[in-house]
């Protein structure tokens, strides 16, 4: 009876000690996508959106973050180029997290890695407007939540107002095609001729260039061989941001 709870015991110590050494990776994993998160303002981040602005695919988190799995070299490169924070620590729990709160002896031969602060995230909102609010709905599901340069977007405009939507068949052809992605600030709702704006009308989103004449304003579509102008009514019309970038598959 000794010797078999003696084994017993020696393996509960070693199933203990397997799933303890397990169980540190998940949580360094975890801690990570915390500080991604704060330092894009976020109260959370899901297991995709990180997967994402890592650029590995989601099962690669969740499987470490349950403890499944190990943090891989490869993996802690990409971490602490993407989000600084050091493959030491992530490895093996040595030194400081961050690789702006470690101390290098030769700081010329080293390049800075990005950090979470240098990008900054902008979520992505449904083709549906809210009923009888008009107003924007954002998709906290959806895989249109991108991130991107604070700087670039900087440039472009009012970073807690950018927004993303997706286009919707052939009318902007060839400037926009189906499924291509749109950045767009809601902050510039006044109406400009000639630029391409993102229209609220009843509860519908409308991704058309806007044109302003005395004749009254136009949605107008860049694919004109097919789709004729469409005069709108200002009463009913919410110019809800000018889109400012685009992107789509090859």
């Amino acid at each position: 009876m000794g010797k078999y709870t003696s084994l017993h015991e020696a393996m509960s110590i070693q199933k203990w000690k397997h799933e303890g050494e397990k169980s540190v990776y998940s949580r360094r994993m975890k801690r990570a996508r915390e500080i991604a998160a704060e330092a894009g303002g976020l109260t959370k981040l899901s297991q995709v959106m990180f997967a994402k602005m890592l650029g590995v695919h989601p099962s690669v988190i969740s499987h470490i973050e349950a403890g499944t799995t190990r943090i891989q070299p490869e993996m802690a490169r990409i971490i602490e180029r993407q989000i600084g924070i050091r493959q030491a620590w992530l490895l093996a729990g040595d030194g400081p997290i961050k690789v702006d709160e470690s101390v290098s002896g030769n700081l010329e031969s080293q390049r800075p890695a990005p950090r979470p602060s240098d990008f900054s995230p902008v979520k992505g909102v449904k083709s549906v407007l809210g009923s009888g609010t008009g107003r924007l709905i954002e998709d906290e599901l959806s895989e249109d939540i991108c991130w991107f340069r604070t700087d670039w977007l900087l440039r472009k405009g009012r970073i807690p107002c950018m927004r993303l939507a997706r286009v919707s068949g052939d009318s902007m052809f060839p400037t926009l095609v189906d499924g291509d992605l749109v950045l767009f600030d809601t902050s510039k709702t006044e109406p400009l001729d000639g630029k391409i704006m993102v229209v609220g009308i009843d509860d519908l989103l409308y991704i058309k260039r806007l044109r302003v004449s005395p004749e009254g304003f136009f949605l107008v579509s860049d694919n004109r061989a097919v789709y004729e102008p469409w005069r709108i009514n200002l009463d009913t019309a919410r110019f809800l941001g000018l889109v400012l970038w685009h992107c789509g598959e090859l």
